[in-house]
C-alpha cells in the first residue's frame, strides 16, 4: 500500500509505502503520481520504503519490466531517491526486483539508501525538513 504527500514548500513528492508491497506497486504510485495535477518537474521524490512489511518478485519479468519503463520514461528523468530500513528482511528482495527491472534501463538519477540524510542531500534537502514533513503527514 502506498500514500503520496506533496510539499510545494520543499519541491518534494514523498511516496510512502507502508505494510504489504503488493505487486507492480512502484510503478503504479509513480503513474499516479504523473497524472497528478499538483506534480511539476520541479519536484523531487523520496520513496519512503521503511515500513514495507512484505514483499514478492511478482510482476518483474523483461515484458512488465519494457512495459513500465515505456510507461515512466517521464519519471526516470527525476531526481529521486529511495529509503529503506536497515535490516528490513525486504531490502534483500528489493535488490532482485531492482536487478531483474533496471537490466533495461539503470536510472542514474535515482540514489537507493538506509539513510535519511543522505537521502535529503540527494535530493538537495535539508533532513529536518523532510523529517518533519513525513512526521506531520503520517
Amino acid at each position: 500500500m502506498f500514500r503520496i504527500f506533496f510539499s510545494d514548500r520543499l519541491n518534494l513528492v514523498v511516496i510512502y509505502h507502508f505494510d504489504a508491497f503488493v505487486g507492480a506497486e512502484a510503478i503504479t504510485a509513480c503513474k499516479e503520481l504523473l497524472a497528478d495535477a499538483r506534480f511539476t518537474k520541479k519536484h523531487v521524490v523520496l520513496e519512503d520504503m521503511r515500513s514495507v512489511t512484505s514483499m514478492s518478485l511478482y510482476d518483474t519479468d523483461w515484458a512488465f519490466g519494457r512495459q513500465a519503463h515505456e510507461d515512466l520514461r517521464a519519471f526516470l528523468s527525476l531526481r529521486s531517491a529511495q529509503l529503506f530500513e536497515i535490516g528490513n528482511p525486504i531490502n534483500d528482495i528489493h535488490n532482485e526486483r531492482l536487478a531483474r527491472l533496471t537490466k533495461y534501463e539503470p536510472n542514474p538519477n535515482q540514489l537507493r539508501t538506509l539513510s535519511l540524510s543522505e537521502a535529503a542531500g540527494w535530493l538537495g534537502l535539508d533532513e529536518k525538513d523532510i523529517a518533519s514533513f513525513i512526521w506531520q503527514n503520517l
